[in-house]
């Protein structure tokens, strides 16, 4: 975004609004007075502007690029790929007999996914970093405050080390 494009001077663009023959001390005076409210809510839009982080996307490319250049700037191993679903850890509620029923292999649950009812837990996708990584608890923090900010809001994901 242009820089400049927010750029105003209010109190000169309100001289300039003025006819010549009106331009006087003491009106000149009244109309910078008058447009000092605006000019101080400006300032505070252009510092709240300029804090505003526009640089996010959530697109897997970007995160991969950033999570490198913060964690393996030299190899490059880090990536981000879709999680897998394991079918073995999901029970479904079965009403007739009042149990819970795990979902097997042999059936096709598919159907199960597209109302929602499958895969509350798992992760949509997974960072993966190379075997030997250890984070800190505080670098573990910093790490997923990093991705949060980078994904869309309502993906999951793990953090896996292989």
């Amino acid at each position: 975004m242009n820089k400049n494009y927010y750029n105003i001077g209010y109190s000169r663009l309100a001289l300039l609004l003025l006819p010549t023959m009106l331009r006087q001390n003491l009106i000149v005076a009244l109309i910078t007075a008058l447009v000092r409210p605006l000019t101080v809510i400006h300032s505070n839009f252009d510092t709240y502007r300029n804090q505003v982080d526009t640089s996010v996307n959530s697109q897997v490319c970007y995160l991969e690029y950033l999570l490198n250049d913060a964690y393996d700037y030299y190899d490059r191993r880090i990536i981000i790929r879709d999680a897998p679903i394991n079918y073995d850890d999901f029970f479904l509620f079965d009403e007739p007999s009042g149990k819970a029923v795990m979902v097997s292999d042999n059936e096709d649950p598919a159907w199960w996914v597209d109302d929602g009812k499958l895969g509350a837990t798992n992760g949509d996708f997974e960072v993966v970093f190379p075997k030997g990584y250890v984070f800190t608890q505080s670098e573990e923090k910093a790490l997923r405050q990093l991705i949060n900010n980078n994904k869309l809001a309502s993906k999951k994901y793990n953090i896996v080390y292989e």
